[in-house]
């Protein structure tokens, strides 16, 4: 097997390992905040919104965390020949610099000054897809809880 598919082997490994993790957190602090909102139906209706919006954005923030430190480790401890590099920055990239890509990917913003080369563009492109399938998904969550919010104002009046 030669260099460059060897390379691609690897970021689609630990592509799909992300990915898996990623959705699983999500599904736990989606599934876990519905049903703590569920039992205490005394929480006032902004303290339900804000709990449930601040827990998933809490879980968006460690999703993009995983793929930043992620895309780190591939280049970081293996010959970037293999896996890749990044590309537009003056000095070494260092984990901030993957943060900052990952955070960028992951809200399909796009890239900027630095932007992937090599195979690990597999793992932010990607990144990408799953970023907007989980934003998609709190999005579909808040406003469930928001129209249960306004049937509750409704039914107050």
């Amino acid at each position: 097997m030669n260099m460059f598919a060897q390379g691609y082997l690897i970021v689609g490994a630990a592509t799909l390992i992300l990915v898996l993790l990623a959705m699983l957190v999500h599904y736990e602090a989606s599934f876990r905040l519905r049903r703590m909102l569920q039992r205490n139906q005394s929480l006032r209706r902004r303290a339900r919104i804000m709990i449930l919006l601040g827990g998933l954005f809490l879980a968006h923030v460690a999703e993009v965390a995983f793929f930043g430190i992620g895309g780190w480790l591939l280049i970081s401890f293996a010959d970037t020949t293999i896996n890749g590099s990044l590309g537009g920055l003056e000095a070494s990239p260092e984990l901030a610099d993957f943060l900052f890509l990952s955070i960028a990917s992951y809200t399909t913003v796009g890239f900027s000054e630095a932007y992937p080369l090599g195979p690990i563009r597999f793992l932010f492109g990607i990144e990408s897809l799953i970023g907007f399938m989980l934003i998609t998904w709190t999005a579909s969550l808040s406003f469930l809880e928001m129209q249960h919010h306004w049937q509750n104002m409704e039914e107050d009046k």
